[in-house]
């Protein structure tokens, strides 16, 4: 791991907060990975008093650390909380109950929540604000900045001291939940779009959810997308050209087989600073697996986009897939994870990472095809405290629902993180789906 080179120097080991009142915040929160948060502003956590917060430096010597530049930076600041018991209060509505401002010279910023992340035993949250904009004197040394952090439950609020921001020299660990990518790291995100169509309430609208698709993708600056749902010509055509600064990528449409249409298309976008295509195609989770066709019992065609890549940061070759199974067809399922796990032994001289839509839970019997010898589910095998067990799929409401968007990979790599993307990017919902995403080692 690259260290981090402040520019200037920092205070504090440990900084307490005086309890003073302040306004309540007026940040949505969100939840788990079925939902997204309300329109409507929550309710505030209740009635667990707060005796005393300490600030625990990141690295000993630093109160908070701004990794990356521009729209991607990130201040993250470690909690102590006393009592613990109060944890739980603000991990309800953690984006309701915590509001962080930044000052730099003469500007106050108001720094967005982007990530939340809570270890009750030992009595520590971390949170992740957006530092996007802070101004560039902050960045190149010459105007130090400060970050004042409120903590609200029902009537009581405390509010911290100014907390030191130092420059990092590249994204890190984000203070107990690894956002990026390091070096000989691959970071893969599933994401199901949502088809573009009407909805109930139009507020969840493509055109209404676009802008801020883009912005995630952005933040979270994956190294391999595997989008589903993606209609071609008004979805999968917009993400590429919004993104192809950084990224490129293919895929057909399941109803034509061609690289045109209304359809839907189960794309993968790459990092071209990153990631090195070395191969790649589209094939139907069905008989005919060449021909554009329906497989099963299946409700609809489904596809399976693979592309063998060339890690350019570790120099290692593998294997992506991403697919999507049929929401209705339980032997299309089971036959198309039959399916996939065959090509995987067909090209097993790689190490190989599976992901998608798979409309049943992991505990599934279909997946034993792949876990019994192939595969990890990301979600198990990351370290226990970087990982989560939220919620994917949310429908557009607020209560969570199921886990059905998955990361596999080989049994002989490695998790550093998985996570939920269930941040605020600007709209109550960035889909009926939440995001997911592993960070695998490639050494």
């Amino acid at each position: 791991m690259k260290k981090l080179f402040p520019l200037f120097a920092m205070l504090c080991v440990a900084l307490m907060l005086s309890c003073e009142p302040v306004d309540q915040p007026n940040n949505n929160p969100s939840n788990g990975n079925s939902t997204d948060e309300p329109s409507s502003p929550p309710k505030q956590p209740t009635d667990t008093s707060l005796s005393a917060i300490t600030f625990v430096p990141q690295d000993g010597s630093i109160a908070a650390t701004v990794n990356g530049r521009g729209d991607a930076s990130q201040a993250v600041i470690n909690l102590e909380i006393t009592p613990k018991s109060a944890i739980a209060a603000i991990s309800k509505n953690w984006r309701a109950a915590i509001t962080c401002t930044a000052k730099c010279g003469v500007h106050t910023i108001q720094m967005p929540l982007a990530g939340y992340k809570s270890n009750a035993n030992a009595g520590i949250i971390s949170i992740t604000a957006s530092g996007s904009n802070l101004p560039d004197a902050f960045f190149n040394g010459s105007t130090p900045a400060t970050a004042v952090v409120t903590i609200t439950i029902g009537e009581k609020s405390v509010k911290s001291n100014s907390i030191p921001l130092a420059v990092g020299e590249e994204p890190e660990d984000l203070g107990g939940l690894q956002k990026y990518a390091k070096e000989h790291e691959v970071k893969v995100m599933s994401f199901n779009v949502r088809l573009d169509t009407s909805e109930t309430d139009p507020t969840n609208n493509w055109p209404n959810r676009k802008k801020a698709c883009v912005e995630l993708i952005k933040d979270q600056k994956p190294c391999l997308i595997g989008f589903q749902e993606a209609k071609y010509t008004s979805q999968w055509l917009y993400l590429k050209e919004q993104l192809a600064d950084e990224y490129d990528g293919w895929g057909l449409d399941r109803d034509t087989g061609k690289a045109s249409g209304s359809g839907e298309v189960m794309g993968i976008l790459y990092n071209k600073s990153k990631i090195q295509k070395i191969d790649g195609g589209t094939f139907w989770l069905s008989e005919t697996p060449d021909v554009c066709s329906i497989g099963w019992d299946a409700a609809y065609k489904r596809t399976a986009t693979w592309g063998i890549f060339k890690h350019l940061a570790s120099n290692r070759h593998f294997l992506y897939v991403n697919t999507h199974l049929d929401h209705k067809g339980s032997e299309a399922r089971v036959k198309g994870l039959e399916q996939l796990a065959a090509f995987f032994e067909k090209h097993s001289s790689y190490p190989a990472i599976l992901s998608g839509d798979m409309n049943v839970e992991a505990t599934h019997e279909a997946f034993k095809v792949l876990t019994s010898s192939l595969m990890n589910n990301t979600r198990d095998v990351a370290p226990k405290d970087h990982t989560d067990r939220n919620t994917t799929f949310n429908g557009y409401t607020a209560s969570k629902m199921s886990i059905i968007d998955h990361i596999y990979c080989s049994k002989i790599l490695q998790v550093a993180e998985y996570h939920t993307v269930n941040e605020n990017y600007g709209v109550p919902y960035i889909s009926d789906h939440y995001p997911v995403y592993a960070i695998i080692k490639m050494l």
